[in-house]
């Protein structure tokens, strides 16, 4: 095979495949093979990808793991482990030779960075200080816990939410001291997520079932059905693969700091369990399983107005059985138990051929609040 990198790289690198202590991270960003567009060549260098992660330098992980965990301590951090529920994608729209992206340590180890922990957290954040104070335009809520001047935050806030509780208003302070302003950083500190012991990568697939009309720019392309489906092959994180979490802390910790400190921490279990992390989490990848014991909360005076907080309402996932339906093309799944019910179905996101008219199904959803259902998996041919 040939690869699209200097002769002498690439007669290092046919040395040294198949033998132990090899970087998947090095295999997938410099020896992609020239695959020229042809899904099989994409699939076979995504799978040399998947097949260098068993040889990783297991003494390297261990020794990062040691240097993470020191770190961690450095900026009084609480630590905490998680697993994933099922798959787990990172990376997936960076730029890359094989087209889909992953986000691997330049150690070879799949991670998810600072940055995206972070962001799961003030996503979590954000909807419950929404919450409490009955907000809808998250947008607009945003805007003003990032404003800069502390007597411009006031007055906005007066203005917007006069009915806001005295633990609304609490909360609110205590998102911005966590997360920043645009004008000044926050106090929390999010470290990368990295995997606890030599984690497996799956090879996945999405199926695109109208090519042409997706990649068309000018539009005119329609979704016919005799357009063939394009397959596009993607790495992930396997199911039950353990990540360790660190949220720290800028300033020393006193009894109130630690509890803004474990409140950032309580946001980011959440996020990580019910909102999800990295991409496709609309279809059940990167979601976390919440931890065995819930952390204990620290009495603290001032930001006591924290303990009557709800959590955010929690997604059961459930299975059931029904048929498909058709309205206007749109796809739904209507319940065997009750015909009232019917769930909305994308093919494309559940990465599997569309079914016909009055298929029978089995399937898994998740319901959240107010009874809203995502399906999440499909399975055709089942007898109701």
């Amino acid at each position: 095979m040939d690869y699209p990198i200097p002769k002498a790289s690439a007669d290092a690198w046919r040395k040294h495949s198949g033998q132990s202590l090899q970087n998947p991270g090095l295999v997938f960003d410099r020896f992609a093979p020239d695959w020229n567009g042809q899904p099989t060549l994409k699939k076979g260098g995504l799978a040399a990808v998947r097949d260098a992660m068993p040889k990783a330098d297991q003494a390297l992980l261990q020794a990062w793991n040691m240097r993470w965990q020191a770190a961690a301590q450095a900026i009084s951090a609480g630590i905490f482990t998680l697993q994933t529920d099922w798959r787990f994608v990172t990376g997936l729209g960076r730029k890359g030779p094989l087209e889909v992206g992953f986000t691997f340590h330049r150690y070879g180890f799949p991670i998810l960075p600072g940055s995206s922990v972070k962001g799961i957290a003030r996503a979590c954040g954000l909807l419950q200080v929404a919450d409490q104070l009955s907000a809808t335009e998250l947008k607009k809520l945003d805007e003003l816990l990032g404003e800069e001047k502390p007597e411009k935050y006031d007055q906005a806030f007066a203005e917007q939410y006069p009915q806001a509780s005295a633990s609304a208003r609490a909360m609110a302070g205590q998102f911005r001291e966590i997360f920043g302003t645009t004008g000044a950083a926050g106090q929390g500190v999010f470290l990368d997520a990295i995997p606890a012991s030599l984690p497996k990568l799956d090879l996945d697939i999405m199926n695109p079932h109208f090519p042409d009309y997706y990649s068309d720019p000018q539009g005119w392309t329609p979704p016919t059905d005799w357009q063939s489906p394009r397959p596009v092959y993607f790495l992930t994180v396997a199911a039950h693969t353990e990540f360790h979490f660190a949220v720290g802390w800028r300033r020393p910790l006193d009894a109130d700091t630690l509890r803004l400190r474990d409140l950032a921490k309580d946001w980011l279990v959440t996020g990580l369990t019910e909102l999800g992390a990295g991409a496709k989490t609309s279809a059940g990848y990167g979601y976390f399983q919440p931890p065995k014991s819930a952390p204990t909360p620290q009495p603290s005076a001032k930001i006591e107005a924290t303990q009557t907080v709800p959590p955010v309402p929690p997604v059961e996932r459930k299975t059931s059985k029904g048929k498909v339906r058709y309205d206007r093309g749109q796809a739904y799944i209507v319940d065997q138990s009750d015909p009232s019910k019917r769930s909305r179905v994308n093919w494309q996101e559940l990465g599997m051929n569309s079914l016909a008219d009055k298929t029978p199904v089995e399937y898994i959803y998740e319901e959240g609040a107010g009874g809203r259902r995502k399906v999440i998996q499909v399975t055709k041919g089942l007898r109701l």
